[in-house]
């Protein structure tokens, strides 16, 4: 599916004492070629949630800049609706000029059509699906770029502990795997640290919130929103104030963009801003330059994608064989520094990021603020 590649220079960097290789490689004649599928959502909730699939683009855009390669991007517009993930999963799997998938998004997608892909021999990297029980082994070609609910569930926990001096939380969560998940390890923790919480359990696009409203006593000072749709923390978040009841607010990453803007709430998220990144400057104006306005929530979309065409590079590089089987093969192998995520990417037996973290921003009157 390529012409081999020849190597006229490249970088490297020990890291954790074992030599790693950049990603910068400057490469000639490359011809390699293969469709990349995104299974992320698109246009469901406005431009903000078309972010995850600008950034993918992005990515590839640069990638085949970078390297003279000529791999192309096949969209899916798939969001948290399993039936439609299975749907397009089974579609994706019958086009053999498709290596790899970006995504899903969500894990309650990432469940249903993670057999799909193991099946047709695909290896599938989400930007966003973070559910502990992911790569627990049953799925074999799932990575994920970013922490799992496993390290950010206590992350939250500890921050509200030590920073928000609960009296009682709060935790408002969807019915669904990445919420519950999260959930339950927020709660898990601040049980261990011996904070008081309570649990209510709420739709998706739920419109009115005056039940979880009327739980907020003077007692319960602090409000985690382990929520999946951005917007729907907004409408909560609105719907306490109006109410006249001011806890402190606490998303996971689901929150980490433009929709999410309740003064003085805080979100969890695994990359920084790129926004305030001098290194990732390169990468926002080319961002800008084909979509106009810039989200840093997706960040990881554009390492996701980094991740599949440099495992595709790296089987092509070494005898021209750009497969399924091929970037399967070499995946597990790849690692380069990301300045996007401010770190460098590889991954553990389990397809979990090496020495993944999780920060804590705060929105103020600029947008999201390094908190922590």
């Amino acid at each position: 599916m390529g012409v081999v590649a020849v190597v006229v220079g490249a970088c490297g960097s020990s890291v954790g004492g074992e030599q790693q290789a950049s990603s910068t490689i400057a490469f000639k004649s490359i011809n390699c070629d293969g469709t990349v599928a995104v299974m992320l959502p698109y246009g469901r909730f406005g431009a903000t949630d078309s972010v995850q699939m600008n950034w993918a683009r992005v990515s590839l855009d640069k990638f085949n800049q970078d390297h003279n390669t000529l791999f192309t991007f096949e969209p899916s517009n798939v969001d948290f609706d399993a039936a439609v993930g299975v749907a397009e999963a089974r579609r994706i799997v019958t086009n053999p000029n498709v290596i790899g998938v970006v995504g899903p998004k969500t894990s309650v997608v990432t469940k249903a059509v993670g057999p799909i892909f193991d099946a047709a021999g695909l290896v599938y990297v989400s930007p966003s699906a973070t559910n502990a029980t992911l790569t627990d082994g049953k799925l074999k070609g799932f990575y994920r770029v970013v922490a799992s609910d496993a390290l950010q569930g206590p992350r939250m926990a500890q921050f509200i502990d030590k920073v928000l001096k609960p009296k009682t939380v709060l935790v408002v969560e969807n019915d669904e795997p990445y919420s519950k998940g999260l959930a339950d390890s927020i709660v898990e923790t601040l049980t261990a640290e011996g904070v008081p919480s309570q649990r209510i359990t709420v739709s998706l696009e739920q419109k009115s919130y005056q039940d979880v409203v009327a739980l907020v006593t003077d007692s319960v000072n602090v409000v985690a929103m382990p929520l999946l749709i951005a917007t729907d923390a907004q409408r909560l978040a609105n719907q306490l104030r109006a109410g006249g009841k001011y806890p402190a607010l606490i998303g996971g990453d689901s929150l980490f963009v433009g929709a999410f803007s309740a003064p003085g709430a805080y979100v969890s998220t695994y990359a920084p801003d790129a926004s305030k990144l001098s290194e990732g400057r390169e990468i926002i104006n080319l961002y800008q330059s084909i979509f106009g306005t810039f989200e840093a929530y997706g960040g990881p979309a554009f390492v996701a994608m980094q991740v599949v065409l440099t495992a595709a590079l790296t089987a092509c590089q070494a005898n021209g064989d750009v497969s399924r089987s091929a970037v399967t093969e070499a995946l597990p192998r790849v690692r380069f520094e990301s300045r996007i995520l401010d770190s460098w990417v590889a991954f553990d037996e389990r397809h979990e990021l090496k020495d993944a973290v999780v920060h804590i921003y705060q929105v103020g009157p600029r947008g999201f603020e390094l908190a922590d």
